[in-house]
């Protein structure tokens, strides 16, 4: 019984790290998001319907906005912490973009990644997840 008892502890410890893992680490949350629903937003934004309204997907997120400039973007708040701010977003000319598709420019840092800075302490960076998508994170 006790190996039993045991056996169910580290069990249940190994699925509370991988619970913490997955919703609380934004860049694993944010690729998740994308792996899970990539597939369906950019259909429903390529038949001109916008990003899909199903539970499944309203649960991947916080906010999500369209940001029309030379590139247009979808992009998707994942999540955030003071103001601090992690999601990724759907670029249809597979072009990264700065946090609200602003015109603040992007320096690549290496490959597929790439930093921002602007007025006072806002800052933040974006990084290539796959084709159209990408990871951002933005602190204001």
């Amino acid at each position: 019984m006790k190996n039993k008892k045991k056996t169910l502890i580290v069990i249940l410890a190994s699925l509370a790290i991988v619970a913490f893992v997955m919703f609380f680490i934004p860049r694993i949350r944010v690729n998740l998001f994308v792996k899970c629903y990539h597939s369906n937003i950019e259909e429903s934004l390529s038949n001109g319907n916008g990003v899909p309204s199903d539970d499944a997907v309203l649960f991947g997120y916080k906010s999500v906005n369209t940001w029309d400039n030379k590139h247009p973007m979808t992009e998707f708040v994942i999540m955030s912490y003071g103001f601090t701010y992690y999601g990724c977003y759907y670029s249809k000319d597979d072009v990264p973009l700065s946090f609200q598709n602003t015109d603040v420019e992007l320096i690549q840092t290496e490959d597929n990644k790439w930093e921002w800075k602007a007025e006072g302490d806002n800052k933040g960076s974006t990084s290539k997840i796959m084709k159209n998508w990408y990871y951002f994170e933005a602190s204001f």
